[in-house]
């Protein structure tokens, strides 16, 4: 998924410059992050299988499956709405709150006018609109999913916004 951050980091960076010629390169870098890291989160979730294929056909110039199989399935409209406690920590688990853990900084970085609970609504929010576009893309709806994102996004945006507090009384004095 790094081409894809990547790709979407420089082209919003340009599409800002264009747009705003007097703004200095390092400041569009931490909006142009969050912009990669919404575009590495939307590959990654939505279409992996279709970008694993795209570089296997790139790499190896053949399809990935024999000659009249495979392909994709769309509309699999699998939705799972159990919640499971199970315990101990999963790395399934771990990944769902890791995947939004830079969320809770990005976005604030992006929106400078954010406030904390803003930024846990639209962490929140994006992880509902993933989880509810996947069943369109051959992946299953987890309530699971939303919640542990949720936590991805609360853990970073406490911290963030409790660092930023700190570092900003420590500037007033």
């Amino acid at each position: 998924m790094i081409p894809v951050a990547l790709l979407a980091c420089i082209m919003y960076a340009v599409y800002k410059k264009r747009k705003f010629p007097s703004q200095s390169i390092l400041s569009m870098i931490p909006p142009s992050l969050f912009v990669g890291y919404l575009a590495a989160l939307l590959a990654l979730t939505l279409f992996s299988e279709m970008l694993g294929d795209a570089y296997y056909v790139l790499f190896y110039h053949r399809l990935p499956w024999p000659v009249g199989e495979g392909g994709y399935q769309w509309f699999s409209f699998i939705y799972n709405f159990e919640i499971r406690f199970t315990q101990g920590v999963s790395a399934e688990n771990l990944g769902n709150i890791m995947l939004f853990l830079p969320f809770g900084i990005l976005y604030p970085l992006f929106r400078p006018q954010s406030t904390w609970i803003r930024t846990l609504l639209m962490g929140i929010a994006t992880s509902l609109i993933i989880e509810n576009i996947q069943p369109f893309m051959d992946r299953s709806f987890d309530i699971n999913d939303i919640i542990l994102n949720s936590v991805g996004v609360a853990v970073s945006t406490v911290i963030f916004f409790s660092l930023r507090r700190l570092f900003g009384k420590r500037r007033h004095r």
